[in-house]
């Protein structure tokens, strides 16, 4: 079983191609939100912007608005972000799938 079967999500995600911005305190890249779910996204970075665990960032995109969140792991130039959840998160992401999807 590969690893990705294994592991038990808290909430679907969906594979996406969101073009997108991150921000850290370190940097700043444009790159593509490869998948998203309520709680978090896989974001792929263009460029190395140093970011590490535990750092707070913000995605802003055209379909999505303006997300922040905390890196919950880097592997590559791939970040995954849970979302800092609010009323206004989840509306961001039901809008996302109403109207983009």
């Amino acid at each position: 079983m590969a690893y990705k079967d294994s592991v038990q999500r808290v909430s679907p995600r969906n594979d996406t191609k969101i073009t997108g911005t991150v921000t850290c305190k370190t940097g700043s890249s444009s790159g593509i939100v490869r998948d998203l779910s309520e709680e978090g996204i896989c974001f792929q970075l263009l460029f190395d912007i140093g970011a590490r665990t535990g750092q707070e960032v913000t995605i802003r995109s055209e379909e999505l608005g303006f997300l922040t969140g905390m890196v919950r792991w880097v592997r590559g130039d791939r970040i995954g972000v849970k979302l800092n959840l609010s009323s206004n998160t989840a509306a961001q992401i039901s809008s996302y799938y109403k109207f983009f999807r």
